[in-house]
């Protein structure tokens, strides 16, 4: 009789360990839409008018309870017209936000030639707003300006 109780407890136990790993799927988000956010600020950046259009997708991994990550993985294609050319940007990679000892960071990770100009991975203290790198820097400073210099000379 014992042995006949112990195997539905067993599988019992089992299913309960098991929950946790069978969390919520993400959320996927996928686009392509006119992209007037990015136009404006490419027209105000470049000084000449500039329309975009964008397509992709977004894969937001949801916190569960107790967790201290927040992963987006994202691939996101934007074609920048202009009446002196085109120019298109890739962007893609995993960002994260993560608490440590109670502060948030939020991290790029990847090859971020369009924003971060850090090839490796850029950390920001959402605290403070303290900046680290760890890899290669590409641009002239981590979050400099200058990164849409040659986007510009394209559209220009």
């Amino acid at each position: 009789m014992r042995r006949m109780l112990s195997l539905p407890l067993a599988a019992l136990l089992l299913v309960l360990l098991a929950l946790p790993v069978l969390g919520a799927r993400p959320t996927i988000i996928s686009f392509a839409d006119d992209d007037v956010t990015d136009g404006e600020f490419f027209s105000l950046v470049c000084g000449v008018e500039i329309s975009a259009e964008s397509s992709g997708h977004a894969i937001l991994h949801n916190e569960t309870r107790g967790a201290n990550n927040f992963i987006s993985n994202y691939n996101i294609q934007i074609w920048l017209t202009s009446e002196n050319g085109s120019y298109h940007l890739l962007d893609a990679g995993p960002d994260m936000e993560h608490r440590r000892a109670g502060t948030t960071y939020f991290a790029v990770t990847g090859r971020s030639l369009t924003f971060s100009t850090v090839i490796g991975r850029t950390e920001v203290n959402l605290d403070t707003g303290e900046t680290v790198f760890h890899g290669n820097l590409v641009g002239s400073g981590v979050f400099a300006e200058d990164w849409y210099a040659p986007i510009c000379d394209a559209l220009d």
